[in-house]
Protein backbone atom coordinates (compact mmCIF):
# COMPACT_ATOMS: atom_id res chain seq x y z
CA UNK A 1 0.00 0.00 0.00
CA UNK A 2 1.39 3.39 -0.86
CA UNK A 3 2.35 5.91 1.91
CA UNK A 4 -0.27 8.44 0.57
CA UNK A 5 -1.78 9.81 4.10
CA UNK A 6 -5.08 12.36 3.62
CA UNK A 7 -6.23 14.08 6.26
CA UNK A 8 -10.10 15.67 5.81
CA UNK A 9 -11.03 18.02 8.42
CA UNK A 10 -15.09 17.96 9.02
CA UNK A 11 -15.06 19.46 12.36
CA UNK A 12 -12.24 20.84 14.76
CA UNK A 13 -11.01 16.97 16.05
CA UNK A 14 -7.79 17.11 14.77
CA UNK A 15 -6.76 20.48 15.55
CA UNK A 16 -6.34 18.80 18.96
CA UNK A 17 -3.91 16.01 17.75
CA UNK A 18 -0.51 15.54 16.99
CA UNK A 19 -0.48 12.28 15.29
CA UNK A 20 0.08 13.46 11.71
CA UNK A 21 2.56 16.30 12.41
CA UNK A 22 5.67 14.76 11.70
CA UNK A 23 4.52 12.69 8.29
CA UNK A 24 5.44 14.70 5.33
CA UNK A 25 3.80 12.88 2.87
CA UNK A 26 0.91 14.34 4.17
CA UNK A 27 -2.40 16.65 2.78
CA UNK A 28 -4.63 18.21 5.10
CA UNK A 29 -7.82 19.11 2.90
CA UNK A 30 -10.06 21.39 4.91
CA UNK A 31 -13.69 21.63 4.33
CA UNK A 32 -15.21 22.96 7.76
CA UNK A 33 -17.00 25.48 5.57
CA UNK A 34 -19.12 23.43 3.76
CA UNK A 35 -22.67 23.49 4.73
CA UNK A 36 -25.15 20.44 4.41
CA UNK A 37 -22.94 17.46 6.09
CA UNK A 38 -23.40 16.55 9.89
CA UNK A 39 -24.79 12.72 9.27
CA UNK A 40 -26.81 13.71 5.93
CA UNK A 41 -25.01 14.82 2.80
CA UNK A 42 -27.25 17.27 0.76
CA UNK A 43 -26.08 17.16 -3.59
CA UNK A 44 -24.07 20.66 -3.19
CA UNK A 45 -22.16 19.55 -0.12
CA UNK A 46 -21.33 16.09 -1.78
CA UNK A 47 -20.25 18.36 -5.41
CA UNK A 48 -18.52 20.39 -3.39
CA UNK A 49 -16.40 17.37 -1.46
CA UNK A 50 -15.87 15.54 -4.33
CA UNK A 51 -14.38 18.63 -6.06
CA UNK A 52 -11.68 18.92 -3.22
CA UNK A 53 -10.41 15.46 -3.02
CA UNK A 54 -10.49 14.56 -6.80
CA UNK A 55 -6.52 14.93 -6.96
CA UNK A 56 -6.33 12.78 -4.08
CA UNK A 57 -5.93 8.89 -4.53
CA UNK A 58 -7.98 6.45 -3.20
CA UNK A 59 -4.34 4.09 -2.19
CA UNK A 60 -2.86 4.92 1.25
CA UNK A 61 -4.41 6.68 4.58
CA UNK A 62 -7.20 8.56 5.27
CA UNK A 63 -8.34 10.42 8.25
CA UNK A 64 -11.89 11.16 7.92
CA UNK A 65 -13.24 12.91 10.98
CA UNK A 66 -16.13 11.58 13.15
CA UNK A 67 -18.23 9.07 12.43
CA UNK A 68 -21.28 11.48 11.19
CA UNK A 69 -18.80 11.50 8.47
CA UNK A 70 -18.05 8.04 7.68
CA UNK A 71 -19.76 8.36 3.95
CA UNK A 72 -16.65 10.15 3.04
CA UNK A 73 -15.68 6.20 2.38
CA UNK A 74 -18.04 6.32 -0.22
CA UNK A 75 -16.51 9.06 -2.15
CA UNK A 76 -13.46 7.46 -2.17
CA UNK A 77 -14.28 3.83 -2.83
CA UNK A 78 -16.14 5.68 -6.14
CA UNK A 79 -12.38 6.34 -7.17
CA UNK A 80 -11.60 2.44 -7.22
CA UNK A 81 -11.74 1.23 -11.05
CA UNK A 82 -11.08 -2.32 -10.05
CA UNK A 83 -13.12 -5.06 -8.63
CA UNK A 84 -12.63 -5.39 -5.02
CA UNK A 85 -13.82 -6.10 -1.60
CA UNK A 86 -14.95 -4.00 1.49
CA UNK A 87 -13.45 -4.95 5.19
CA UNK A 88 -15.54 -2.72 7.54
CA UNK A 89 -14.95 -2.24 11.48
CA UNK A 90 -18.03 -0.78 12.28
CA UNK A 91 -20.04 -0.96 15.71
CA UNK A 92 -23.13 -0.15 13.13
CA UNK A 93 -23.62 -1.75 10.09
CA UNK A 94 -24.42 1.58 7.67
CA UNK A 95 -26.80 0.03 5.49
CA UNK A 96 -29.95 1.73 6.66
CA UNK A 97 -32.15 3.02 3.68
CA UNK A 98 -32.07 7.29 3.72
CA UNK A 99 -35.06 8.53 5.95
CA UNK A 100 -36.05 10.77 2.91
CA UNK A 101 -35.43 11.06 -0.51
CA UNK A 102 -31.75 9.32 -2.23
CA UNK A 103 -29.69 11.46 0.33
CA UNK A 104 -26.32 9.94 1.40
CA UNK A 105 -25.81 9.49 4.64
CA UNK A 106 -23.06 8.45 7.52
CA UNK A 107 -25.87 5.50 8.49
CA UNK A 108 -26.22 4.59 4.72
CA UNK A 109 -23.65 5.10 2.94
CA UNK A 110 -22.65 0.89 2.93
CA UNK A 111 -26.11 0.50 1.37
CA UNK A 112 -25.35 3.21 -1.21
CA UNK A 113 -22.36 1.60 -1.59
CA UNK A 114 -23.57 -1.84 -2.72
CA UNK A 115 -26.33 -0.18 -4.75
CA UNK A 116 -24.12 2.06 -6.92
CA UNK A 117 -20.45 0.70 -6.91
CA UNK A 118 -19.88 -2.15 -9.89
CA UNK A 119 -16.69 -2.64 -8.98
CA UNK A 120 -17.77 -3.73 -4.86
CA UNK A 121 -18.25 -6.99 -4.92
CA UNK A 122 -18.32 -8.42 -1.39
CA UNK A 123 -18.75 -6.36 2.32
CA UNK A 124 -17.01 -7.91 5.60
CA UNK A 125 -18.00 -6.35 8.75
CA UNK A 126 -16.67 -6.68 11.99
CA UNK A 127 -18.21 -5.50 14.97
CA UNK A 128 -21.79 -6.38 14.20
CA UNK A 129 -23.02 -9.88 14.75
CA UNK A 130 -21.10 -12.76 13.92
CA UNK A 131 -17.24 -12.13 13.25
CA UNK A 132 -16.51 -12.80 9.39
CA UNK A 133 -14.51 -15.61 8.60
CA UNK A 134 -11.25 -13.90 7.14
CA UNK A 135 -10.46 -17.27 5.30
CA UNK A 136 -13.87 -16.54 3.14
CA UNK A 137 -12.39 -13.07 2.09
CA UNK A 138 -11.52 -14.27 -2.06
CA UNK A 139 -7.75 -13.52 -2.16
CA UNK A 140 -7.55 -12.80 -5.89
CA UNK A 141 -9.48 -8.90 -5.10
CA UNK A 142 -8.02 -6.56 -3.42
CA UNK A 143 -9.38 -4.87 -0.31
CA UNK A 144 -10.41 -1.47 0.94
CA UNK A 145 -10.38 -1.12 4.97
CA UNK A 146 -12.46 1.43 6.62
CA UNK A 147 -12.64 1.29 10.12
CA UNK A 148 -15.02 3.44 12.38
CA UNK A 149 -13.31 3.93 16.22
CA UNK A 150 -16.74 3.09 17.60
CA UNK A 151 -15.88 -0.32 17.47
CA UNK A 152 -13.81 -0.33 20.13
CA UNK A 153 -14.34 0.23 24.20
CA UNK A 154 -14.02 3.64 25.64
CA UNK A 155 -10.68 2.32 26.94
CA UNK A 156 -9.83 3.44 23.49
CA UNK A 157 -11.51 5.82 21.57
CA UNK A 158 -14.05 8.53 22.64
CA UNK A 159 -16.41 9.23 19.61
CA UNK A 160 -19.79 10.56 18.57
CA UNK A 161 -22.06 7.52 18.74
CA UNK A 162 -22.85 4.42 21.23
CA UNK A 163 -19.55 1.95 21.27
CA UNK A 164 -18.92 -1.51 21.19
CA UNK A 165 -16.25 -4.13 23.00
CA UNK A 166 -13.11 -4.26 20.93
CA UNK A 167 -9.71 -3.88 22.27
CA UNK A 168 -7.31 -2.17 20.02
CA UNK A 169 -5.13 -5.08 20.10
CA UNK A 170 -7.76 -6.92 18.55
CA UNK A 171 -7.93 -5.03 15.76
CA UNK A 172 -3.96 -5.15 15.10
CA UNK A 173 -4.85 -8.96 15.39
CA UNK A 174 -7.30 -9.06 12.80
CA UNK A 175 -5.55 -6.42 10.27
CA UNK A 176 -2.49 -8.55 10.91
CA UNK A 177 -4.28 -11.76 9.41
CA UNK A 178 -5.61 -9.76 6.68
CA UNK A 179 -2.60 -7.71 5.78
CA UNK A 180 -0.26 -10.79 5.46
CA UNK A 181 -3.01 -12.93 3.08
CA UNK A 182 -4.23 -9.99 1.01
CA UNK A 183 -3.72 -7.12 -1.15
CA UNK A 184 -4.58 -3.63 0.30
CA UNK A 185 -5.96 -0.94 -1.69
CA UNK A 186 -6.44 1.83 1.41
CA UNK A 187 -7.38 2.24 4.72
CA UNK A 188 -9.69 5.01 6.29
CA UNK A 189 -10.00 5.63 9.56
CA UNK A 190 -13.32 8.13 11.16
CA UNK A 191 -14.96 7.76 14.79
CA UNK A 192 -13.10 10.83 16.18
CA UNK A 193 -15.56 12.92 18.34
CA UNK A 194 -16.22 16.06 16.41
CA UNK A 195 -18.93 17.70 19.48
CA UNK A 196 -16.55 16.79 22.01
CA UNK A 197 -13.28 17.63 20.26
CA UNK A 198 -11.06 18.45 23.28
CA UNK A 199 -12.37 16.10 25.52
CA UNK A 200 -11.52 13.04 23.94
CA UNK A 201 -8.40 14.02 21.44
CA UNK A 202 -5.84 12.50 23.98
CA UNK A 203 -7.19 9.03 24.05
CA UNK A 204 -8.28 9.64 20.24
CA UNK A 205 -4.90 10.62 19.18
CA UNK A 206 -3.15 7.99 21.12
CA UNK A 207 -5.22 5.49 19.31
CA UNK A 208 -5.07 7.08 15.58
CA UNK A 209 -1.18 7.42 16.46
CA UNK A 210 -1.18 3.49 17.20
CA UNK A 211 -3.14 2.97 13.97
CA UNK A 212 -0.87 5.02 11.48
CA UNK A 213 2.12 3.20 12.86
CA UNK A 214 0.67 0.26 12.05
CA UNK A 215 -0.60 0.35 8.69
CA UNK A 216 2.69 2.16 7.81
CA UNK A 217 4.51 -0.51 8.53
CA UNK A 218 2.25 -2.68 6.25
CA UNK A 219 3.01 -0.38 3.21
Amino acid sequence: MKLNTTIIEMTDAYLHQSFYQSNENLNIIDCRDIEGTRCYLDDAAKAELIKRISNEPADGIHFIDSGNYHYLTLLWLSKIHVDFNLVLFDHHPDDQPPSFGMITSCGGWVLEAKETLPHLKNVYTFGVGDMPDISDISTDLPLYISIDKDVLSTDYAITDWDQGTMTLLEIKEILGKIFSAHEIYGVDICGDSGEMAENGSSINNQTNATLFDFLSQKK
